[in-house]
């Protein structure tokens, strides 16, 4: 077998906190990256997909682990790889044709080599004709041509793609991805290997040979699929919707798990076995990060429909990705708002008394709900301990990071303010940086 062009062995990334607070986002990840490759990392917001792409870059240093380039240690930048952006990154203030050489300067090659290099990379990604437009002047899908033939124009081996339709309308974007894979196929460019990060189920079956679906807290590689789906790819297939099924169940599978996982030893006592009650300590709850407007408005669009949706067509419905789709339903099953077998999403008794309730039925309702999860309970202990019944932000965040150290507390505690807020159950007043319990004291002014 032929070297890896890329090898992570047993990759680790821990990332310390302004607060101090250590988190781990990624753990134990294997896998490798052969030349002819296409692979995909999939999988929702937090599970490390663009961590790992920056490693292979050589932009960020594993904690713990070993990553190889061509069979040797990573030291530094990987000079085989180009990578394009989800957010365009492009010069405003600079031409398209500029904002592509200006990747080519730093190389130190002739301008008359430079010139056909560009004029090449113009060419693949069809922007003839709009060498003096500046951003501002394009669409976003032009924009992210600009942004592919700056990558294309340095004629690596390996393209990195980072979200790069995220931003996109879905027809801009089917047809970006028709291109790149086209542009890969050719054999036109030097490119030999792709790598794509995308939270696109389709995407992914799409573009993809390999398919790298990542778990989160931490991240870690959840499952390897290998499509071998013939090129080129057409979504209406029968073959292509049972390989996007078999990543829907098993993603379903892995973020919302039909019965939790817990047991028990049964006890023998002569010829009679007793099976012990299982008593399970609440766990501490990992907060999604979604606005609680979202939730609510999930809620009423499944009440909409009946009181049941398929979670695929909920995020059509909605008009969002599959991995917020997932984190919006999370809350609400969370919440005990909706029940999801399989990949339903059911609303439950108190989701139907919920979704029919005006707005102050449903901020009582979310009052009692809220207060029931681990975590709120665990902060408002911690508000109590102080008789003015709050505590600084950063108090808070530290206490969040001790009870979920392989999550961003930061980013807990914000989601815990936000939906508190609503069911008026915490304040917080930005003045001081306080976070208070909501006894129905009137605010400080």
């Amino acid at each position: 077998m032929s070297t890896p062009r890329i090898e992570l062995k047993n990759v680790s990334k821990n990332y310390v906190l302004e607060s101090g607070n250590e988190i781990k986002v990624l753990n134990g990840v294997n896998f490798s990256v052969a030349s002819e490759d296409v692979i995909a990392l999939l999988g929702p917001s937090g599970s490390g997909k663009s961590t790992c792409l920056r490693i292979m870059c050589g932009l960020l240093e594993q904690s713990s682990g070993e990553v190889l380039a061509n069979g040797q240690p990573l030291l530094g930048t990987n000079y085989d790889v180009a990578l394009v952006f989800q957010s365009f990154a492009l010069f405003p203030w600079e031409t398209v044709y500029t904002n592509i050489e200006l990747a080519l300067r730093p190389v130190g090659i002739s301008p008359h080599e430079m010139r056909a290099r560009v004029k090449k990379a113009i060419d693949l990604v069809g922007l003839e004709g709009f060498e003096e437009a500046y951003p501002r002047e394009l669409s976003g899908g032009m924009k992210q041509r600009v942004g592919i033939a700056r990558a294309l124009v340095m004629e690596r081996p390996i393209l990195f793609l980072d979200e790069p339709f995220s931003a996109l309308d879905v027809l801009t974007a089917d047809t970006l991805r028709w291109e790149i894979v086209n542009i890969w196929h050719s054999k036109n460019t030097s490119v030999q290997t792709l790598v794509l990060v995308t939270h696109n189920i389709q995407e992914a079956v799409y573009m993809a040979k390999k398919i790298l679906v990542m778990g989160t807290n931490p991240g870690h590689i959840r499952s390897e699929i290998v499509n071998d789906l013939p090129y080129p790819r057409d979504d209406k297939d029968p073959n292509f919707r049972r390989m996007v099924t078999k990543i829907h169940d098993l993603i379903t599978e892995t973020y919302m798990p039909d019965a939790p996982t817990a047991s028990a030893t049964a006890v023998t006592s002569g010829a009679t076995t007793i099976q012990p009650k299982i008593v399970r300590e609440p766990p501490i709850e990992t907060l999604p990060n979604v606005q609680i407007s979202d939730v609510i408005g999930i809620v009423e669009v499944i009440f909409d429909q009946g009181g049941r949706a398929d979670i695929f067509e909920l995020a059509l419905k909605i008009g969002k990705d599959f991995g917020t789709t997932l984190y919006m339903v999370k809350a609400a099953e969370l919440l005990d708002l909706v029940d999801t077998p399989r990949h339903n999403v059911i609303l439950t008794e108190l989701g139907k008394r919920f979704a029919e309730g005006d707005i102050n039925s449903r901020k009582r309702v979310l009052h009692e709900l809220f207060g029931a999860l681990k975590i709120v309970q665990l902060s408002s202990n911690l508000l109590r301990t102080e008789e003015s019944l709050r505590v600084p932000i950063d108090t808070l965040e530290t206490r969040v990071g001790e009870w979920l150290p392989n999550e961003n507390p930061h980013q807990i505690v914000e989601t815990l303010i936000a939906w508190g807020r609503f069911a008026e159950y915490f304040g917080y007043n930005d003045d001081t940086k306080e976070v208070y319990l909501d006894v129905g004291q009137e605010p400080t002014v």
